[in-house]
């Protein structure tokens, strides 16, 4: 489902102080923006992070945007680089996902953070999901064996589900890791970064 894609654009001015001016007027857009939205951290601002913009199909927008919302400290802390922070490609369409991904040596980490509902999440998982609860908030394993190498487990949001996916790399695999080793504590450091009112 996640699809790889990178989208290069490049802006060039002879005037400095324009491109300045252009950076601070986006800084303090996005910061504008994440207020609107009760973003819990401030957003991170640069243009190759963004979202980009959402189609409305009669679901609710994404509001909670992994690339953005997640401080550095946390992905460190989680053990992964920050360095490696992308936009894999996100699913803009009548379900909408915005996706980050990191990397380590032993596995990456994707965050998906989507509009489909709860129920919906529940009904495709059904077979190989089991109920957790992650700092307070409703989510589950996701055992799926379609999966592979790869283990997710799910969190409720008032918009829809936030997916916190670990697959194994090869250095993994040789580790002789489990996919879902470690991920519950991965799953809790980045939950507060949701925010309570979403």
């Amino acid at each position: 489902m996640l699809v790889t894609a990178a989208l290069i654009t490049s802006c060039a001015t002879d005037n400095n102080s324009s491109s300045t001016d252009n950076e601070s007027a986006t800084r303090t857009a996005t910061a504008s923006a994440a207020a609107t939205v009760n973003a819990p951290n401030p957003t991170l601002t640069a243009s190759s992070l963004q979202p980009p913009p959402q189609k409305q199909y009669g679901r609710p927008g994404v509001v909670y945007d992994p690339c953005t919302w997640i401080p550095d400290d946390v992905i460190a802390g989680a053990g992964f680089d920050p360095g490696t922070r992308s936009r894999p490609g996100d699913q803009i369409a009548e379900i909408t996902f915005l996706i980050c991904r990191f990397k380590s040596k032993p596995r990456t980490l994707s965050v998906l953070s989507g509009n489909a509902t709860w129920d919906e999440d529940l009904q495709k998982n059904r077979s190989w999901s089991e109920p957790l609860t992650v700092n307070g908030r409703e989510a589950m394993w996701v055992r799926d064996p379609g999966l592979g190498d790869g283990c997710a487990i799910d969190l409720r949001t008032k918009v829809g589900v936030i997916s916190v996916m670990s697959t194994l790399t090869l250095n993994g695999l040789s580790q002789n890791l489990q996919p879902c080793d470690g991920l519950l504590d991965i799953a809790t450091a980045i939950e507060p970064t949701i925010g309570k009112d979403n």
